[in-house]
Formats: structure tokens, sequence, C-alpha cells
């Protein structure tokens, strides 16, 4: 998850003070124990959420996993302008040069909101990653 950077303190102060990631996780445990009714009650309440995904939101200690953020609608896929590994990331620069300004140089940023495993993107984006 991405945004402004008081609510993202907010979420941190909440959560005892702990890093961003931390929080967040520490959020959807939270959000997906109060949201999550037994299949009985489920008909009646359009708005719950299934104890099984519930179930998956703990056994992950309220990570989001990679491929289901990749399924969602992700900014740095649009306006991150390219992902990939740093090494991939250079070659590109160096293959495309002509297509930045002589004054860029080449440095990439670490992705956020998640854990992506290192994957970089051109672009540095700071608020609302996710669509």
């Amino acid at each position: 998850m991405g945004g402004k950077s008081s609510a993202i303190e907010g979420y941190r102060l909440i959560y005892g003070g702990l890093g961003f990631a931390e929080a967040m996780a520490g959020y959807r445990l939270c959000l997906f124990g109060k949201g999550a009714k037994p299949k009985g009650e489920q008909d009646k309440d359009r708005g719950v959420i299934p104890e099984e995904k519930l179930d998956e939101v703990i056994r992950s200690g309220g990570k989001v996993e990679m491929s289901e953020l990749l399924r969602r609608r992700v900014r740095y896929f649009t306006d991150g302008m390219a992902v990939g590994s740093r090494l991939f990331l250079k070659g590109m620069y160096e293959d495309h040069r002509d297509c930045f300004p002589e004054s860029r140089k080449a440095r990439f940023a670490k992705m956020k909101g998640s854990d992506w495993g290192g994957l970089q993107v051109v672009r540095d984006l700071k608020v609302n990653i996710f669509g």
C-alpha cells in the first residue's frame, strides 16, 4: 500500500512505531479478523470476508503475497516506466539512453508498499502506488 506520509506515519504510530510494512501487516490481520464470518452468515451480508481468506492472511502474518499484488492494478506497472532487477533496468537505460534527458543519471528506486523481492523501477513513485 502507499499513500500520504501523514497516513503512513499514523499507521506506524497505531501499531507501536513499527516500520510501515509491519504496521500494514498488523492492520490487515485486524481488518480480515473483523470482516471474516462463518460460511452460514456470508449470505446475510455481502461485505463479509470468507474465513478461508482470513486463514490465508493469518498464515502469511498479514503480508500480501507478490502474486496477489501482481493481479491488482499497481501504478508501478503504468507510471514506473520500467520494472525489473537493477541489472535489467541498467541495461534498458543504456539501450535506450537517447530516450532520457542528458542530465539524467542511471538511478533506480526500490519498489515500496510490499516485499517485491528486490524489484526496482525507473521512476520512484511517492504516493498512491496501488491504483
